[in-house]
């Protein structure tokens, strides 16, 4: 088991260093414009659906009708109980199959080593194993090698939905851009339990004298696992929609992206250009169209000529100046022409 003291090392060493972030992500999340908040993208939904299902099975999977069944807690029986008493009892509950019967050679061999590797390891490793027996001196290793594939089976497949889930093709960039963070995530989940099990002390059940205290690591690591699993899958399904709807860890995009979308804004305003200038030369060329615009400029210039003539307007200008700073106005049209017209004074020949 995991002592007190490790989890307090734990959360002094990684506090300081999550806390911060943690504290920073929340108040990004808060402060987020409601403007910025863009609806959910249709391929990152995808990648949810299969974080959902993967979640769901592996919560599912920690119910006891999925787990095989613990004949010590089936017949309320201490691990030293004899296995010839141990399925009698278990005859009166339900009927005896052909994989008792070996599970009872098993036990009545092995001894107490036998019923400490049942605890460790299920009933099907201890009974199927046929590369060590109970007792032997390297065996919790053998039974540990042989137990590996169903240990880590889960965790293979929990990578494998990772990584569909934050693929470029199916979650986008918002998605991809996870993955990484996933699969270490998965891959720690599967180096705790190995390391968990290789490293458990059995001197608690070599000490219990009540079922109650007998330390059942096989069955308790199906609900750990489970429930693992389905907490890495919420926590990055609800960072990848918090993503791809703007509400956090907005990113800015690649310089490829941005180059072709300062391109394609370039050729808006380059063909609206060129449509200003086409409608320019059509009404310059034409007389009729050219002496409405000269008649309009006259008349702007009358009317506005009035307009800055009337006494208010003219002590509202004097007010308005006499709040500017002039010089200041000057320097910055200046430093405005400069800019504009510099590419043209460098590109003219002396």
């Amino acid at each position: 088991m995991v002592s007190w003291q490790t989890v307090q090392s734990l959360l002094f060493f990684f506090g300081p260093l999550v806390l911060p972030r943690l504290l920073a992500t929340y108040r990004s999340i808060r402060s987020r414009p409601a403007a910025q908040i863009r609806p959910l993208p249709q391929a990152t939904s995808y990648a949810l659906g299969v974080l959902f299902i993967s979640g769901l099975i592996a919560f599912l999977s920690t119910l006891p009708f999925f787990s095989p069944s613990n004949i010590f807690r089936q017949t309320q029986s201490r691990l030293q109980t004899p296995a010839g008493v141990l399925l009698t009892r278990l005859a009166a509950l339900r009927p005896l199959t052909a994989a008792d019967e070996k599970l009872r050679l098993v036990l009545d061999d092995g001894g107490l080593d036998a019923r400490l590797l049942y605890a460790r390891f299920g009933p099907h490793v201890l009974s199927t194993c046929p590369f060590a027996r109970p007792g032997d001196v390297d065996a919790k290793q053998m039974y540990l090698l042989y137990a590996l594939p169903s240990i880590l089976t889960p965790h293979l497949l929990h990578l494998l939905t990772l990584g569909v889930a934050t693929s470029g093709l199916l979650s986008g960039r918002e998605g991809a851009r996870w993955r990484t963070v996933a699969c270490i995530a998965g891959v720690v989940l599967g180096a705790a339990e190995v390391w968990f099990i290789a490293n458990y002390d059995d001197k608690v059940n070599v000490r219990s004298t009540r079922v109650g205290e007998i330390d059942f690591v096989y069955w308790k690591m199906q609900v750990w696992r489970g429930l693992a699993i389905a907490a890495v899958d919420g926590v990055l399904g609800w960072v990848i929609w918090l993503q791809a709807t703007g509400r956090a860890f907005m990113a800015p995009a690649p310089t490829a992206d941005r180059i072709l979308d300062h391109t394609r804004l370039l050729e808006v305003l380059l063909g609206k250009a060129r449509g200003l200038g086409v409608l320019r030369n059509g009404t310059v060329r034409d007389g009729a169209l050219r002496g409405k615009v000269d008649d309009y400029w006259v008349k702007e210039g009358e009317v506005m000529k009035d307009v800055f003539e009337q006494p208010e307007v003219v002590e509202t200008q004097r007010n308005a100046l006499r709040r500017v700073d002039i010089a200041r106005i000057g320097r910055e049209a200046e430093a405005y022409v400069d800019s504009v017209l510099g590419g043209v004074r460098v590109a003219a020949p002396p």
